[in-house]
């Protein structure tokens, strides 16, 4: 219909703006700490926390404009619908993977910003940074092994053999995404309760003892709790736009579904990555630097 078809291109539009944003972003970070890395042979943690993000997203993004060019194009063989289903393992894999190393950084700011007396979370907090590599790696070998069960349906000559194997693989693959994304979020959600906590208790200690309201502390703690709230906003649409997408398309299938599910599910890679940019003085100043903002200014 005319509306379904406005629809899409308005929809498509804005996507690809998205897209573009993002691929700037992540581009960007990613091409700012590996400068540095070479230059000074060594990361932060933090710093590969946001390399591995970064690098992740831009892997997630990829895979959105080759979704994007499939879908548009015309039917075509089993061959192409094998791709089809191929690419969209690819895409739910490559946005799990963003989600964990997402509940990676919440992890890293929680325990290292976050003030606590427990001798656990003391302990955490001296071995945190030698952990990093371990926690990231950890996270991506989770996320492998969950995909790597996933059934693949292969199209076999018998049309209504493939068509029932792909049925078991596609309801095999909505389970496994939502316990697969489903974990991280609640390790994200719970990390940002707890920063949100210590920032409010820090602030009225601070108020308390009657001195300055602002401090470097305070700072680093509503720098990061800007980050929490903002990427948790985002991280949630994420999951809910992509848990419709995989849901069967008798239930989603309207003019508007799947057109605003999309631009939801690539906001949290592209809006995230342009958050953290702002909220870090050194990214911040570095983009400022370039000639077209410097003419815009």
């Amino acid at each position: 219909s005319l509306l379904r078809r406005k629809t899409f291109i308005i929809a498509q539009i804005i996507l690809f703006m998205e897209i573009i944003m993002g691929m700037f972003g992540n581009e960007f970070i990613a091409a700012f700490y590996c400068t540095g890395w070479v230059k000074s042979r060594k990361l932060s943690s933090c710093d590969k926390i946001l390399t591995c993000l970064v690098m992740s997203r831009i892997f997630y993004l990829g895979i959105c404009v080759a979704n994007f060019c499939i879908f548009v194009s015309p039917p075509g063989p089993l061959q192409l619908v094998k791709v089809q289903r191929t690419f969209g393992f690819l895409w739910l894999f490559s946005n799990t993977v963003c989600l964990w190393f997402t509940s990676c950084l919440s992890i890293f700011y929680c325990v290292m910003i976050t003030n606590c007396d427990l001798p656990l979370f003391l302990q955490m907090k001296q071995k945190i940074s030698a952990m990093v590599p371990k926690i990231l790696l950890g996270s991506l070998l989770v996320t492998s092994n969950i995909y790597i069960c996933i059934p693949t349906g292969d199209l076999c000559s018998n049309c209504t053999v493939a068509a029932k194997s792909w049925v078991v693989s596609y309801f095999y693959v909505i389970l496994l995404y939502s316990a697969a994304s489903f974990i991280p979020f609640i390790i994200f959600l719970s990390s940002s309760i707890q920063l949100i906590v210590s920032l409010w208790r820090h602030t009225r200690n601070m108020q308390h003892n009657a001195t300055s309201f602002w401090d470097p502390s305070t700072e680093v703690h509503v720098r990061a709790n800007k980050a929490m709230i903002s990427c948790l906003i985002l991280y949630i649409f994420n999951f809910a736009a992509v848990s419709i997408n995989t849901l069967p398309l008798c239930v989603t299938d309207s003019s508007w579904t799947p057109a605003i599910t999309s631009i939801m599910a690539v906001a949290f890679p592209s809006g995230h990555s342009l958050i953290l940019i702002l909220i870090n003085p050194k990214l911040k100043q570095t983009v400022l630097c370039f000639p077209p903002i410097q003419n815009i200014r």
